[in-house]
């Protein structure tokens, strides 16, 4: 949710930070459902999403979070200038000159370019999609809300078929907020796009994490492969996420 006196350039980063240290302490504020002191069920997959959807509302609805804009570090590519650094993540050549302490404008690949206010300038319209994955399976569990033991839930993001290994990819440019496990889900990315947009992965194999928290990624940058479910005989998938200003929303544009 917003907040005033919050920047447009801080609000997604905050909101992905602030799901993955909930998540990661499972954390449901005041709610008056019961805080998860073990796992989620493994009786139920079914189950097993509800508590997944549900900690997510709970997490994002939760008003502790920091206030402060959150930093990104790029490090230059071949083909790289300031101009182009500053147009893919919304700040200024001056900014990034003052924020790295640059006397003139020759950056070499290698170098790491600090970027303090990332998106700060940068509008949706500038945003372009791509599948997390270049083949994806049929869709097991759609975005939506579904039924699970009499109980109307949301699901939060949409479950596609995927091969244990399958390779995953950077669906925009962005920042990593979030690399690590969660009990009952898995190890869980979370990365910060430009307007408000945070994106949601999982399960990824921990072992193939090619990413980490405060990095800054380019559209189709590899991210991890993706692991086993942790829900004994569930078929293997991956669950892709879309969020903006806190709300999941369907994550068809980059699905398409």
């Amino acid at each position: 949710m917003p907040f005033p006196g919050a920047s447009t350039a801080s609000r997604s980063g905050r909101s992905a930070a602030r799901l993955a240290r909930l998540l990661r302490e499972q954390e449901v504020g005041s709610s008056n459902l019961p805080a998860p002191t073990t796992s989620f069920p493994t009786q139920s997959f079914d189950l097993y999403l509800a508590a997944f959807g549900a900690l997510l509302v709970l997490c994002l609805a939760s008003p502790s979070l920091a206030r402060t804009p959150l930093p990104a570090t790029y490090e230059v590519r071949r083909g790289d200038n300031l101009s182009l650094i500053a147009q893919r993540f919304g700040t200024t050549v001056a900014a990034l000159k003052r924020d790295n302490s640059l006397r003139s404008d020759i950056i070499h690949v290698g170098d790491r370019i600090s970027l303090k206010h990332p998106f700060a300038r940068r509008s949706t319209r500038q945003l372009s999609w791509e599948r997390p994955l270049r083949h994806p399976g049929p869709v097991l569990r759609p975005f939506g809300q579904y039924k699970a033991a009499g109980i109307l839930m949301p699901r939060t993001g949409t479950e596609l078929a995927a091969p244990v290994g399958t390779q995953l990819y950077a669906p925009a440019t962005g920042v990593v907020r979030h690399s690590g496990p969660i009990e009952g889900i898995g190890h869980i990315l979370i990365i910060e796009h430009a307007g408000d947009y945070a994106t949601v992965l999982s399960p990824c194999d921990p072992a193939s994490v090619r990413v980490t928290v405060g990095q800054a990624v380019l559209r189709g940058d590899p991210l991890a492969r993706t692991a086993a479910p942790d829900e004994a005989g569930a078929k293997p998938f991956i669950h892709v996420e879309l969020r903006r200003k806190d709300k999941a929303i369907p994550p068809d544009r980059m699905l398409r």
